[in-house]
């Protein structure tokens, strides 16, 4: 992949991380297939960043992904698992300068179906954790039952992280 044009205003690798712990809006993108009459496609999702584990190589972490089991999103990643998500950090419209102070990550890698039921069921424990921090383990334990038979987890193992911010933010 070629260079980022505005090396200054490039997040480093940590920035990049904590964008991507903090982050709460995603577009995941996935290469065309027959679902989508081989259009790309890109669509919002909610999502928990996972640090590479002990002793994998080459992986700078995971985007876990709750979607239906079936659908155009497992139907992409099984004609083409490379994937590419953007998280947005900050997207701050500045009227009066004609501008936005913004910071994001764009993250590249492939994507896979979880099969194991410990692996989901912990995928849902994290995205609950994220999203809804206030709800104590015995509820949050209760509706990932509830919904665990009809929810897939998709794990993006991530290859490529960049990170850019506006030059106000630097």
């Amino acid at each position: 992949m070629r260079a980022m044009r505005r090396a200054k205003q490039q997040l480093n690798d940590e920035a990049c991380r904590e964008v991507l712990e903090r982050g709460r809006e995603c577009v995941l993108a996935l290469a065309g297939s027959e679902a989508t009459d081989g259009f790309p496609y890109a669509v919002p999702v909610n999502y928990a960043y996972v640090p590479a584990g002990e002793g994998e190589t080459g992986a700078l972490g995971h985007l876990l992904i709750h979607c239906a089991p079936t659908g155009a999103k497992l139907d992409a990643v099984a004609a083409d698992a490379r994937v590419s998500a953007c998280v947005i950090d900050r997207a701050d419209v500045v009227p009066e300068k004609l501008t936005t102070y913004f910071r994001s990550v764009i993250a590249f890698g492939r994507a896979r179906l979880v099969e194991d039921d410990g692996a989901r069921r912990a995928a849902l424990v994290a995205l609950a954790d994220k999203y809804a921090p206030e709800l104590a383990a015995d509820a949050v334990d209760a509706e990932v039952e509830r919904f665990f038979a009809r929810v897939a987890i998709l794990d993006v193992t991530l290859e490529r992280v960049t990170g850019k911010q506006c030059i106000e933010l630097v």
